[in-house]
């Protein structure tokens, strides 16, 4: 394998825990499958909208519980979504400060307002990585090939020199498409198994 200078994670399901799925199912009575909670985020415009900034936490609240028929208010969905991310996972900042002074980090997420400012002033997840592409401030999402395009661009890097690691397959694909060495990992364990299988931790 050529020798990878920078690893790029995403947040939501490999460093950071995520309830989405849960509290979705809770919200609508059982009535939404984590299929049907894939879709929405990979097709709804509503989510498209959110992840490039192009419209509010409100104004997606709304259209989220509408495409959902919710029996709820946006303000309630709103409520629910904002603690729909858990955290680290135990382990997971011990991880990036080993590999931090041998490879460039950073992450690159399908993110919102709330999300950033919660990752920025609570988690200071800016001080664990070199840098942070969040979709919403970039205007572009995965799988997107000119999302991937410009983390190279800014990284300055070629796609051979990057590994990146998400929990969907759809995001990882769309990275492999370009040239970049990405991997689907689940959790702080795949993550971890991975990396070791890479050779970027040790055994």
């Amino acid at each position: 394998m050529i020798r990878v200078r920078a690893l790029v994670f995403d947040l939501a399901g490999v460093l950071l825990d995520f309830g989405g799925i849960e509290s979705l199912d809770e919200l609508s009575g059982g009535r939404i499958s984590a299929e049907a909670f894939g879709r929405f985020w990979s097709r709804s415009p509503w989510a498209d909208r959110l992840y490039c900034g192009r419209c509010s936490p409100e104004e997606f609240a709304a259209g989220a519980v509408q495409a959902f028929s919710l029996p709820i208010t946006p303000p309630e969905f709103l409520t629910a979504f904002r603690a729909w991310l858990r955290g680290p996972y135990p382990g997971a900042l011990d991880l990036l400060r080993q590999l931090r002074p041998h490879y460039h980090l950073a992450c690159l997420s399908n993110t919102n307002a709330l999300d950033v400012r919660r990752f920025r002033e609570e988690l200071k997840l800016h001080e664990q990585l070199d840098q942070c592409f969040f979709s919403n401030e970039i205007g572009l999402r995965k799988p997107d090939p000119n999302c991937y395009r410009h983390v190279l661009q800014h990284l300055g890097m070629r796609p051979h020199e990057v590994a990146f690691f998400d929990d969907s397959f759809e995001c990882v694909a769309g990275a492999r498409e370009l040239g970049i060495q990405a991997y689907q990992c689940a959790g702080i364990d795949s993550l971890s198994s991975t990396l070791r299988q890479l050779g970027t931790i040790g055994a």
